[in-house]
């Protein structure tokens, strides 16, 4: 495993599409953060500002076949995401905690660290009390920030 530390300014692009029950949402995202690799993990940091609500601090970690998404804001979200396996997933509130799990049905990353681009696709079911709630796609997409026009 490299041991190799990186830790970079990126430009971030995510994008989420929820399908649920017969109707879809797409959310776009675009913002800066840091890139860091260390002992072959690569963690996406960022702090996602949307208008009329608190900054979300995310962090995102992509090592080998998994990924993994902490935002902590309002509330406080855990996911982990393992292609072809159910995970527990944790959602805290100010009301309390939910139990969630998750099912990855695809997840699948493209990376050049000596480039400094990358991107991750994950597609998973959502699930609450043994039952879907919803089923999103993600696509998250990184270049080295610099001062040239892309």
């Amino acid at each position: 495993m490299e041991k190799k530390t990186i830790d970079n300014n990126v430009n971030i692009y995510l994008k989420t599409t929820i399908n649920q029950e017969n109707d879809s949402e797409v959310f776009e995202f675009e913002t800066q953060g840091q890139l860091l690799v260390k002992n072959g993990a690569i963690f996406l940091r960022y702090t996602e500002i949307i208008v009329g609500q608190n900054q979300t601090k995310v962090l995102i970690k992509l090592e080998n076949t998994t990924m993994r998404i902490n935002r902590h804001g309002d509330s406080l979200t855990k996911m982990a995401f393992i292609a072809g396996k159910r995970m527990p997933a944790h959602y805290q509130t100010p009301a309390g905690q939910m139990q969630l799990e998750t099912y990855t049905t695809t997840l699948s990353s493209d990376i050049n660290l000596t480039q400094l681009v990358g991107s991750a696709k994950v597609s998973y079911d959502l699930y609450a009390n043994n039952a879907i709630v919803g089923q999103y796609d993600i696509l998250l997409q990184f270049t080295e920030k610099s001062s040239k026009l892309n």
